[in-house]
């Protein structure tokens, strides 16, 4: 996904993207669990260990279960609005990806074996099929399409689309999605919750890329994870304050559609049975806006969206008339003086990054000067001795028989 490349990016720009991001990334000792247990510790208990080997079978285990969790959690729900855990999947995107590049025939038997699997998938959230490992093996053909998808690679062999998860395979599954029904279930969701799977960021996903979000409930963004480690998982909570900030953004610049009001991180580790609850209202204010608008000024959204504006892109957003009116869709850009980012301080903190990569640079090209200043003055000393004490004619010979025990 977009955000991985801002994360792990070198770039000027991306430092300062991340660098607005990081600046609101909790610490660990702001989390607390459902279950008492202290936040990403070894009190946590393993329930389901890791019983296949092989970093494929990883993946694919790890996004069946997402796929199988969100089934799980639409079943639950009386909401039916927004319950549906397959629109804007990665799975449906990879079917879509798909169609262009895969020969006819082949795409429409895969096309028809994702229809058919939604298809069983919604059965069972309207209770009209309770089958758990039929469910399982549907949730791993989409975790097939899904790794298509994100390593942007047709197998070789289609057939391996409709290889089936092996015994071992769905018994990890079936044991996380037991586990997740039993701790997360009654304890996060209620029949009445409110609920959007893989929400779309709408104009912030126009700053940094496509995203993915597992789902929203009830104003909280929900991450699930399935590796073996209790550790602070860093990067994973950055890229839930991005998809915060996302909603932020879109708030400021009238997407009122993806502008979702977001209260709480929660993140699951589904082999511990453990839920981690963080609440933004620990997060300081003065920081949170300081963070939007630094992102606003390093993603450049105010030309992006006058761009959108001008091309029709944003038909439901009344298009400003003049500068005036303008000014609404930059709310954070007016904030008063004392919850504002100068923009100078951005550019200011922009080149102090570029000029501390210059200066590395330098530092390293001093370096290497000045040792090979010493290489040649140690070599020229050499020289001198060996003419001295062996004559001019052997004493290149010499230093070279001595120093690598080569003979000329």
């Amino acid at each position: 996904m977009a955000i991985d490349s801002y994360l792990y990016g070198n770039t000027a720009n991306d430092e300062m993207i991340m660098s607005a991001v990081s600046s609101i990334v909790p610490n660990e000792d702001l989390f607390s669990t459902l279950s008492g247990n202290e936040p990403f510790s070894s009190q946590y208990k393993l329930y389901v260990p890791m019983r296949v080997k092989g970093d494929m079978s990883h993946i694919l285990i790890e996004l069946a279960f997402h796929y199988i969790a969100k089934v799980i959690v639409a079943a639950y729900c009386n909401d039916t609005t927004n319950c549906n855990p397959f629109e804007n999947s990665i799975a449906e995107r990879s079917i879509r990806n798909l169609q262009p590049k895969i020969e006819k025939s082949y795409f429409q038997e895969v096309y028809e074996r994702y229809e058919y699997a939604t298809m069983q998938l919604q059965n069972y959230i309207d209770g009209e099929d309770n089958s758990t490992n039929n469910i399982i093996q549907h949730c791993f053909f989409l975790a097939k399409l899904d790794i298509c998808y994100r390593k942007a690679a047709i197998p070789s062999d289609l057939s391996q689309f409709f290889t089936p998860a092996t015994p071992d395979e769905v018994i990890e599954i079936k044991e996380m999605a037991l586990k997740f029904g039993k701790s997360f279930i009654p304890r996060v969701l209620r029949p009445e919750s409110k609920i959007i799977f893989n929400p779309n960021f709408g104009f912030g996903e126009c700053l940094i890329g496509e995203t993915e979000c597992d789902m929203i409930i009830d104003k909280t963004i929900i991450d699930l994870r399935t590796d073996i480690g209790t550790s602070y998982p860093r990067d994973r909570v950055t890229k839930s304050m991005v998809h915060f900030l996302l909603t932020e953004i879109n708030r400021d610049f009238g997407n009122k559609e993806n502008a979702f009001p977001i209260d709480n991180l929660v993140f699951y580790s589904a082999r511990y049975g453990e839920t981690e609850i963080l609440s933004l209202e620990d997060i300081d204010q003065y920081d949170i806006t300081k963070a939007v608008n630094k992102f606003t000024l390093a993603t450049n959204a105010e030309h992006k969206f006058d761009q959108m504006i001008a091309k029709g892109k944003y038909k439901n957003t009344p298009k400003p008339n003049n500068v005036n009116s303008q000014e609404q869709y930059y709310s954070h850009s007016k904030q008063s003086r004392n919850d504002d980012i100068d923009r100078q301080d951005y550019n200011d903190g922009y080149n102090q990054v570029v000029r501390k990569k210059k200066k590395h640079t330098f530092r390293k090209v001093l370096i290497l000067i000045i040792v090979l200043s010493l290489l040649t003055i140690g070599f020229v000393y050499l020289k001198d001795y060996y003419v001295m004490n062996y004559g001019n004619d052997f004493a290149i010979e010499s230093i070279l028989h001595n120093l690598f025990g080569l003979d000329i």
